[in-house]
């Protein structure tokens, strides 16, 4: 059971990355302002680097504060519902890569893993109120961000026109070095979700349930190098959905959209929120998007990508829940 368990927490966190990286550096792409073989190459390095130095915050969140592991039976292992929501949260965001559609893997390994504990030790295998709480914040965060990326780029367009040129030609710079900011934070904050998967399995095999949860330097080397190595293959359709089908993106607009996402992910690592950075960046497109003109957006794709996410967690929890049967 183990070995399954580190194969589908690997293969989630490298899929996770090839799927981020047209969450992460579509934008940048898109405006120009990289290009599309050196912005992978910045994510990836970025995300190595956040991986390995920014914490354990969400692990914590993941491995401790949302299920009880006192709850599950004699005969039920903690390995088990890691395999069941990795595997899980790989089914279902498989499904909407086929489809061009970057789904949450946020969403879906929160859904995963909370079905996999219920199937495995009932409802008081999950802490409801501490649930509750990380999915008012995963599905609150997005939406703030496209508010505070509406508000930066109309309060840009107020003042804006009193930039110099040379100004406005300073921003493309310092959009790259932004970008490389949000990189490093996205992998603290994406990574971590796979190294709670490991940790558990680990915690599970040495000390038991009860035992206090740490990530050893093995999981967060592995899970660092697999999510990097996904970012450096991408994903050109999901690249293609975030940085270029949602709206037309120039300098200022990526700007804006990378400081208030790189913003938002660091706060939400910090605190321990497991949050969905692709999301909350295609939020902030849409922000800016509108911000400078509505009809610039397009709609379909926007409403064809909160469909995908609304559905996930339900959906990724009822894969869990029978996986974790099954298993």
């Amino acid at each position: 059971m183990m070995a399954l368990a580190v194969a589908s927490a690997l293969a989630f966190a490298f899929l996770n990355g090839a799927i981020d990286a047209g969450t992460l550096a579509g934008s940048v792409i898109s405006s120009r302002s990289l290009s599309p073989r050196r912005a992978l190459l910045i994510a990836a390095l970025g995300t190595f680097a956040g991986s390995m130095l920014l914490g354990s915050a969400v692990v914590h969140t993941l491995g401790r504060h949302l299920v009880v592991f006192d709850a599950l039976p004699a005969s039920a292992s903690p390995l088990t519902a890691v395999s069941a929501a990795a595997l899980a949260a790989l089914v279902w965001v498989a499904f909407g890569v086929l489809l061009g559609l970057p789904g949450s893997f946020t969403h879906a390994l929160l859904g995963g893993w909370l079905g996999a504990f219920f199937a495995l030790g009932g409802p008081r295998a999950v802490h409801w109120g501490a649930a509750a709480q990380v999915l008012l914040g995963v599905l609150a965060v997005p939406l703030l961000g496209l508010a505070a990326a509406w508000t930066a780029l109309r309060l840009f367009y107020n003042y804006g026109d009193r930039l110099s040129s040379r100004s406005q030609s300073f921003l493309s710079d310092v959009e790259s070095l932004m970008f490389a900011g949000l990189s490093v934070v996205h992998g603290a904050n994406a990574s971590q979700k796979s190294m709670a998967l490991l940790a558990v399995g680990a915690m599970d095999l040495s000390a038991g349930p009860g035992a206090a949860l740490e990530v050893p330097g093995w999981v967060r080397l592995i899970v660092s190098l697999a999510f990097a190595s996904g970012i450096l293959l991408g994903a050109t359709r999901t690249l293609k959905t975030v940085g270029f089908r949602i709206c037309r993106v120039g300098t200022v607009h990526s700007f804006l959209a990378l400081g208030v996402s790189g913003s938002l992910v660091l706060g939400s690592t910090l605190v321990g929120l497991p949050l969905s950075p692709g999301q909350l960046n295609s939020a902030c497109l849409l922000g800016v998007g509108a911000g400078h003109n509505p009809k610039t957006v397009r709609w379909g794709v926007a409403v064809d990508l909160l469909a995908n996410w609304a559905v996930t967690f339900p959906a990724a929890a009822v894969l869990g829940f029978f996986l974790a049967k099954v298993l």
